[in-house]
């Protein structure tokens, strides 16, 4: 089993999620985040939420009263920012991989897998600001 990101907004307390394994950003995660520091931009890693895997891997059998998923916990106490910053962050991020041409990994050069998950994320993000939500990533196993 793999740890992936999935791109979640949240718009009137409920979680939607695009599902889709992201997991060259998760892998390469680090080098984002150093590439968004040297940018000047909020790092990815701040707007990452572990409370699905933390609930999957954690000691906890059950979710707490009145929730019925791990959604409905992140919806109430998970790391979110506001869509239009995300969109604006992952539009800058994307340019500077883009344009420096910056490779990711050892062996493997994720590069266009790195930019395709950049890309479904800036649209889902999209989604989200069109109706002033929130956006995350969420670390899924």
């Amino acid at each position: 089993m793999s740890t992936v990101l999935w791109a979640n907004y949240l718009v009137d307390g409920v979680v939607s999620s695009d599902e889709s394994d992201k997991y060259a950003l998760h892998e390469h995660i680090d080098q984002l985040d150093e590439i968004c520091r040297d940018a000047g931009l909020a790092p990815l890693s701040d707007w990452c939420d572990s409370t699905d895997l933390a609930f999957n891997i954690g000691d906890e059998d059950e979710l707490p009263d009145g929730i019925e998923s791990t959604d409905e916990l992140m919806a109430a106490d998970g790391v979110w920012t506001d869509a239009g910053v995300a969109v604006d962050v992952l539009e800058q991020l994307l340019a500077v991989i883009r344009d420096k041409h910056i490779a990711f990994g050892d062996e493997d050069n994720a590069h266009d897998d790195i930019v395709q998950e950049l890309e479904e994320s800036i649209a889902y993000a999209q989604e989200a600001a069109a109706v002033n939500g929130k956006f995350n990533f969420s670390v899924v196993m």
